[in-house]
């Protein structure tokens, strides 16, 4: 792929405003179907590919997306409301010695809606998504990554179905169940026999959340909380190192409130505080935690808003293990009109992984950015953003990221 290609049809979308484009969809059927061709163009910039760690490659690389796709609307009027997308993004580097990095990816999705008016609202959703990229904790608890060379290649996929149900006028619960699930694709080391999903596992899981919340006035939600995951741990593909565990639970109990707590309705609250337990299969090393996570969002202006959010959890990462992550982000947005938003980020996670009893990892990592998007019509968005990580324990370093995006549906 060319950068010309994509130089042109991001010229083409700068230069698109003359109203040539029908307002509606590229296809329909009837009232009920609505069809969109939709194509995205990205140029991504990115100042530390491999943490500084591959011999005879570039540090830095460069990098065009071609995204073409279908997505669809159906019932849209009625009570029950459906839609589903699917993209393929081509990408290709712009460095010669990194055209081993050329490849494509799909992402697509589906969801399902159910709303009559009445007690009763189902919610059906899953997606698909492929993905190659370097994270932080590879370089920690993944050797030999120093001598990779490549990107890890990820597919992740998703399915959840959510049942909710207004027993009285201030008495409501939901339940759901998702299913998750991630696959490697191994590459093979630039400097060595081995593959980069070595010490690498995935995981294979169900959650099953039940809340129940009570309405104390308007805009104002108290409840129960309570989820249950389990989840089957297993070697990724042509990874020879050895698995430490096979499985993983954990239960969450605790309390929420969702609302408008201030009379100027200012403020938002969406917190979740309770106790979690966490433990490998068999009752291998039990762990007991408080577990919360907390978002706050506060009106400064009339076009604009600031929020707080932080957290803390245990999940499986990527070598099979416990981690116990504490994170934390402060966003500022500002939305002019429709057409015109931007926001800034500041945001530290800290997580403690296990490598072996009593032993683990601390990794701390920081995330800064700005972004904007513009979308002057129905039809176009244009995205501009830029992200600084930075990483500083145990290793110490940083990745810049410029990424530049024209987004079409017709």
């Amino acid at each position: 792929m060319k950068p010309q290609l994509s130089i042109a049809l991001l010229l083409a979308a700068a230069a698109s405003q003359a109203g040539w484009m029908p307002d509606s969809p590229i296809l329909r059927a009837g009232d009920d179907v609505d069809i969109y061709f939709t194509a995205r163009a990205r140029f991504d910039y990115n100042s530390n590919l491999f943490f500084g760690s591959a011999p005879g490659l570039p540090n830095h690389g460069s990098s065009w997306t071609i995204g073409p796709g279908l997505s669809a609307d159906f019932f849209k009027e009625a009570n029950l409301s459906a839609s589903a997308h699917w993209q393929r993004d081509f990408v290709r580097f712009l460095d010669a010695k990194l055209k081993g990095l050329d490849d494509e990816r799909d992402v697509g999705g589906a969801t399902l809606t159910y709303d009559g008016g009445g007690p009763l609202t189902l919610h059906l959703e899953g997606s698909y998504q492929e993905d190659a990229r370097n994270t932080s904790d590879l370089i920690t608890l993944v050797p030999p990554f120093d001598s990779a060379g490549t990107l890890l290649r990820q597919t992740l996929y998703s399915q959840s179905a959510t049942l909710g149900y207004r027993l009285t006028d201030k008495i409501s619960l939901s339940l759901a169940a998702t299913h998750s699930s991630n696959r490697y694709d191994p590459v093979k080391h630039l400097n060595d026999a081995l593959f980069n999903t070595q010490g690498l596992t995935e995981s294979n899981g169900w959650t099953f959340p039940l809340n129940i919340r009570y309405q104390v006035r308007e805009r104002l939600n108290v409840g129960l909380s309570y989820e249950h995951g389990a989840y089957d741990i297993t070697r990724a593909r042509l990874s020879t190192a050895p698995l430490a565990y096979t499985g993983f639970t954990k239960d969450f109990t605790g309390l929420t409130l969702s609302g408008q707590p201030t009379p100027s309705r200012k403020l938002d609250v969406n917190l979740k505080v309770g106790y979690l337990k966490s433990v490998y299969n068999g009752g291998v090393d039990p762990h007991g935690a408080l577990s919360y996570s907390v978002a706050l969002t506060h009106t400064l202006t009339e076009k604009t808003n600031h929020s707080l959010s932080f957290g803390q959890d245990s999940s499986i990462a990527v070598n099979g293990r416990r981690s116990n992550a504490t994170t934390g982000q402060y966003t500022l947005n500002y939305v002019r009109d429709d057409a015109f938003r931007a926001s800034a980020f500041a945001g530290l996670s800290t997580s403690a992984v296990e490598v072996g009893a009593p032993a683990s990892a601390g990794i701390r990592t920081g995330s800064y950015g700005v972004n904007a998007t513009y979308s002057p019509d129905s039809h176009w968005t244009y995205v501009a953003s830029y992200t600084l990580t930075q990483a500083y324990a145990p290793n110490t370093y940083n990745v810049q990221q410029i990424a530049l995006e024209a987004n079409l549906r017709w």
